[in-house]
């Protein structure tokens, strides 16, 4: 069990000039089984367009301290992202942007619609709403949730679902801060969360763009585009990528490359 008291590790990324020239920051939540090291490219974009960024590796994860799969304590993962990133705005004089891919798109609309944490706006790249699932697996699920819920098993990776990249698909093969570490709880975390968050999603009060992986063979692309019908219309912007998979930052450069402008293009007014 990780305890709220464990090391984790934080990463910060600054202009050239060594002072941002925007009025806050943006804030990088990951995804499962991976760190905040593999956004080393994104965020040094974003420092050249003025940024200041920070992330942190969630407990489990990376180089922070914890058991990779296990979310207890319960509430572990919103509890240290929540502190890191008013850490971040305390850093920056202003609430941050918050960026989630995967599980941190899901993590970072459960801080703000069930946890209330105030930002400045949200980044959802391919927010785990709805995890595929097979039937067979659905049904595997149900007995380990019932019998052993904290039960940590390794799973088969597949980063063949995660981008069409050769490139960096050899890079998160060699990558050995990466993991397939699961338990029941994290699972149906994933599920219960997703469908709150849906259910919530006509109370979001921030700002919020959503990238949306058309190929998805990880999570569920209807999930996303039902968020987003249902959230406030005024305050959502999306953009969709025919084709894409799962980590649309690291899928081939024609679509990474048009999603990092349509990041900056968005996040340019907001600071």
């Amino acid at each position: 069990m990780q305890l709220l008291n464990d090391y984790v590790h934080t990463r910060r990324w600054v202009p050239v000039s060594g002072s941002s020239t925007r009025e806050r920051g943006v804030y990088l939540l990951h995804g499962t089984g991976e760190h905040c090291g593999r956004y080393d490219e994104f965020a040094t974009q974003l420092t050249a367009a003025g940024w200041s960024v920070g992330a942190h590796d969630h407990p489990g994860h990376g180089e922070s301290q914890g058991q990779p799969g296990s979310l207890l304590p319960v509430g572990v993962l919103a509890v240290q992202a929540a502190i890191q990133i008013q850490r971040f705005a305390a850093e920056t004089g202003a609430p941050p942007i918050v960026f989630g891919h995967s599980l941190g798109g899901l993590l970072a609309t459960e801080l703000v619609l069930c946890h209330h944490l105030t930002v400045a706006g949200l980044v959802l790249s391919a927010p785990a709403f709805r995890p595929w699932i097979s039937t067979p697996n659905r049904i595997k699920l149900k007995i380990f949730n019932a019998l052993m819920p904290d039960k940590v098993l390794k799973l088969t990776p597949h980063p063949e679902l995660l981008t069409r990249d050769e490139e960096k698909l050899s890079a998160s093969r060699n990558d050995n801060l990466i993991h397939s570490f699961r338990s029941a709880r994290m699972v149906n975390w994933f599920f219960d969360a997703g469908a709150k968050s849906i259910e919530l999603a006509p109370s979001l009060s921030v700002p919020t763009l959503v990238l949306i992986a058309g190929a998805d063979p990880v999570i569920d692309p209807a999930s996303i585009r039902e968020w987003t019908d249902r959230a406030p219309a005024s305050l959502v912007s999306s953009h969709e990528y025919p084709g894409a998979y799962h980590e649309i930052l690291n899928e081939i450069p024609l679509v990474r490359d048009q999603v990092i402008r349509d990041t900056l293009a968005w996040l340019d007014p907001m600071g």
